[in-house]
């Protein structure tokens, strides 16, 4: 019995390392997505002249990783009209989804700038304003994956040591 313990304490601290491990990758593909996403929608509104609402939704079916929910929801809200800021239609739909997006608060801070964009109907004004996301957040994924990329091991490390250490502990 003293043996399934120790395994018990040890496996189940190495699954915490890995699962904090898998919950900064999904962060980090989140925000790889929430850029494409964002670099398409400038595309569809710049080149292609499409309306904000067509275009949202041309975005969610292009996206995954949780963040095609985000884009189809406002384009949900845009067509309902239920509120008319379309700031706070964003916010809103921004704490509809943050349950299941794995990014930080900074993260959706940033992302909160876009309720303004999304408000203006001046094309030069999105323009420039989904640009200077379009920058934010590419800083931000290189900042996620670089510090990915540095303790993706020690998360998982540090989950083994720690069981190991509880385990010596109860020894």
């Amino acid at each position: 019995m003293n043996t399934f313990g120790i395994i018990l304490i040890v496996v189940s601290c190495t699954m915490c390392g890995f699962a904090y491990d898998m919950n900064e990758k999904k962060r980090v593909l989140q925000l790889d997505e929430l850029f494409l996403g964002f670099n398409l929608l400038k595309s569809e509104i710049e080149y292609k002249l499409t309306p904000l609402i067509e275009a949202l939704r041309e975005v969610a079916i292009q996206s995954e990783h949780g963040v095609d929910k985000l884009f189809s929801m406002y384009a949900e809200k845009l067509e309902q009209k239920d509120e008319i800021n379309t700031k706070k239609m964003w916010k809103t739909t921004l704490n509809e989804v943050q349950a299941t997006l794995r990014l930080k608060d900074e993260d959706f801070k940033l992302l909160e700038s876009f309720g303004t964009i999304s408000s203006h109907f001046d094309r030069e004004v999105q323009h420039n304003n989904i640009t200077w996301l379009l920058e934010s957040l590419k800083e931000q994924k290189d900042n996620a994956n670089d510090l990915y990329e540095k303790r993706n091991k020690l998360y998982k490390s540090m989950g083994i040591l720690v069981g190991l250490s509880i385990v010596i502990l109860l020894i």
